[in-house]
């Protein structure tokens, strides 16, 4: 038996962040998100595994050979190439091998413990199975169509609302059907679909069932929106309160906290967990952390800045006089004394955010910003609700940015 995963995607949703940052490697509670579905298969006793890359794929590579040494599986990288689908990218697998498989797609965070015991029937006992978790709007994912425990189909983004069993990007195949990729054709969307091996192994008389597991151990990662609810989600299960680096005695540290090796927190700094400070990171003097924020390695938090269930990425600066409310910072971002991002409209109205130049409703009511990697803001810089700033961009001291800001972008004056 063997694991695959999918990694080869672009996040193009998630741009910026993923302009400088591979998708399946944003952070979920200071580790990157493709150690969760690896952490399964880990879990699952799969020894060989099969990652699928393409987009990013040499950091891809690098940041997944750390994560299996300490998981001690191995791993071999198929290149997918041109990114036609998720069953074109089992189908480069199915090339190189052909074994009884879990695949996973590697976007997923994933509390692994409840998900390995939920797929180990299937595995001990070899048959096929699709993991389905329980939405309020069905409209958003795969639809699993079932006749009791069995899977007739997988209905993509259906036309209806309402609840239903979604398709959660997690199977076990057994390898007679695995084989049945190649027989798959192009869907609507001009891609290959793994989704569609269900309907064309039912044809051949075998059978795929479905086991369900809870939408507190899962969540898909589409939108930067669907980032600090999974990060969320992964802190709220941090019942420890680790502390390994250096904490004044004048800093008051509340609930669960992880606090990493050589990590200064300052004195008078306020932390309440569950709180996630990476490696190296300095935090204070006088900052407040507030609960579901991950901070990641060499962050500097400084003096009088407030972060609120935010993640801040690798070497970004916010050193003085700063709020952080909602939002998602790539890294490398220096953030002026003074930057304020705002996280909630005036008329208290649900956020909405510009993805592939369409409007999406995030379903949050405090949503903030999302800056890419490498951008700069002056001194007393306001960014309002639900604006991108592009990665490399530079926001001169004053401005009050609007709307979304491009890659690479100088703006010197309010951009409305």
């Amino acid at each position: 038996m063997i694991g695959i995963v999918l990694a080869a995607g672009d996040g193009k949703r998630l741009r910026p962040l993923t302009e400088t940052k591979p998708k399946v490697l944003m952070p979920v509670a200071g580790k990157p998100v493709i150690y969760y579905p690896l952490d399964v298969l880990s879990r699952l006793g799969i020894e060989e595994v099969y990652v699928v890359v393409s987009y990013m794929k040499d950091v891809v590579i690098e940041n997944v050979k750390e994560i299996t040494d300490e998981l001690s599986i191995n791993v071999k990288f198929i290149d997918q190439g041109n990114a036609l689908g998720t069953g074109h990218a089992v189908k480069k697998v199915v090339e190189n091998v052909l074994d009884d498989a879990v695949i996973i797609y590697g976007d997923l965070y994933l509390n692994s413990s409840t998900v390995s015991n939920a797929l180990k029937k299937a595995v001990e006992k070899r048959f096929n199975v699709v993991v389905g978790v329980v939405v309020s709007n069905i409209s958003k994912y795969g639809k699993l169509v079932v006749d009791g425990e069995k899977v007739l189909e997988i209905v993509e983004k259906p036309s209806e609302n309402g609840t239903g069993v979604a398709n959660a990007g997690i199977y076990f195949v057994k390898s007679k059907v695995l084989e049945l990729v190649n027989e798959l054709r192009k869907s609507p969307r001009g891609e290959y679909e793994l989704t569609d091996i269900i309907s064309i192994a039912r044809s051949k008389g075998e059978e795929f069932k479905y086991v369900s597991i809870s939408l507190s151990d899962w969540q898909d990662i589409g939108y930067p929106w669907d980032l600090l609810k999974a990060n969320k989600i992964a802190l709220e299960k941090l019942a420890l309160r680790k502390v390994m680096g250096d904490v004044s005695p004048y800093a008051t540290i509340k609930g669960h906290v992880y606090i990493d090796e050589e990590a200064t927190i300052k004195g008078a700094t306020y932390i309440e967990g569950p709180v996630y400070i990476g490696k190296e990171a300095v935090i204070g003097p006088n900052s407040y952390i507030r609960p579901y924020t991950t901070i990641l390695s060499k962050v500097h938090i400084g003096f009088s800045v407030e972060v609120k269930e935010s993640i801040v990425m690798e070497n970004t600066h916010a050193e003085h006089l700063t709020y952080i409310g909602d939002s998602i910072i790539a890294e490398n971002v220096n953030l002026g004394a003074g930057t304020k991002i705002a996280n909630l409209r005036f008329d208290n109205q649900i956020v909405k955010m510009m993805i592939e130049g369409k409007r999406v409703d995030s379903e949050r009511v405090k949503l903030g910003a999302v800056i890419g990697g490498y951008a700069k803001t002056g001194i007393n810089v306001s960014i309002m609700p639900g604006v991108k700033i592009g990665s490399y961009s530079i926001i001169y001291p004053g401005v009050t940015v609007y709307r979304d800001v491009p890659s690479k972008t100088i703006v010197k004056t309010n951009w409305i």
